[in-house]
């Protein structure tokens, strides 16, 4: 390795302290796997492609003639207090705590859903003590009807909340790894790192919204409609009224700090002397004493 590649690469690394093996073996295995060095050259990552979003070396700059390339350094400088690290971050959070917001509200709807189910139960019984022995079969009927609606309403819920729970476990896992890189990992393993949690974030984001618009989120009730024949005829009515099933628009606003997908974004470097550029404004032609 020459001075010059030796010199660049400490660059890369002088900024991250040394970590008891206990901790690097910590880091997830997607992180400590990731290339550092060119697979096609055998050379360390010196310079970045922003078009490509691909850390090249020194020898893959001639298949990057017409790209924007910058120094890796810039790149990953501060890359864990960069905006976007910081996004992924609060990502994370705030899909554990939609999750969590689905959760509680989907056994809060269970939970309403019994106890409706006890109130119209009562009131059916209170209905059935003013009519005629006659309606035995028809209670029957009704009380059927209310169980199984009620069941499927219970069914469908725990049908959003089984892949919900596992998405949870799935987002938990990665916010675990998350913290794991952020504690220890260097800053190219983290910023190469973020990209494949971005893809795993925005994944789930995306479910979480397709189980909203397909209304799989509604608030489900149990009402029940007495029949007007149960009212006045005890002879003549044809059933003893019906359960229905009705959902209510969900209340459920996800957190989110940004609505769209983060960018890769090349972080902005400050500009030095040696950035600075002269224009010739003016010549002055002088002799020491008189200025033309």
């Amino acid at each position: 390795m020459s001075a010059e590649i030796t010199t660049s690469y400490l660059k890369f690394t002088r900024s991250h302290e040394p970590i008891p093996i206990s901790d690097y073996k910590s880091i997830p295995s997607f992180i400590t796997d990731i290339q550092q060095s060119c697979i096609y050259h055998n050379e360390q990552y010196q310079q970045y492609c922003v078009e490509h979003a691909l850390p090249i070396c020194f020898k893959c700059i001639n298949d990057h003639r017409k790209c924007n390339v910058t120094t890796l350094e810039k790149i990953i400088n501060n890359v864990k207090t960069s905006e976007q690290f910081l996004d992924l971050e609060s990502k994370l959070g705030d899909l554990l705590q939609n999750i969590d917001q689905i959760k509680r509200t989907r056994q809060s709807n269970v939970t309403h859903i019994e106890e409706t189910k006890t109130r119209l139960f009562k009131e059916i019984r209170q209905k059935r003590a003013e009519i005629n022995k006659r309606l035995d079969n028809l209670e029957k009927q009704i009380i059927k009807d209310l169980n199984e609606k009620a069941c499927q309403n219970c069914e469908s819920i725990q049908n959003v909340l089984s892949p919900v729970k596992e998405k949870e476990i799935i987002i938990s896992k990665f916010q675990e790894n998350f913290q794991k890189m952020k504690q220890y990992a260097s800053d190219l393993q983290t910023f190469l790192g973020m990209n494949e949690i971005e893809v795993k974030v925005y994944e789930n984001e995306q479910y979480l919204q397709s189980m909203k618009e397909a209304k799989r989120l509604e608030q489900l009730e149990l009402e029940w409609t007495v029949d007007p024949f149960v009212e006045t005829i005890l002879n003549s009515f044809k059933n003893f009224g019906s359960i229905e099933m009705r959902t209510q628009t969900s209340s459920i606003e996800f957190t989110r700090a940004k609505n769209k997908q983060a960018q890769l974004q090349v972080v902005k470097t400050k500009k030095t002397i040696d950035d600075v550029k002269l224009n010739l404004q003016k010549e002055i032609t002088t002799d020491g004493m008189d200025v033309t």
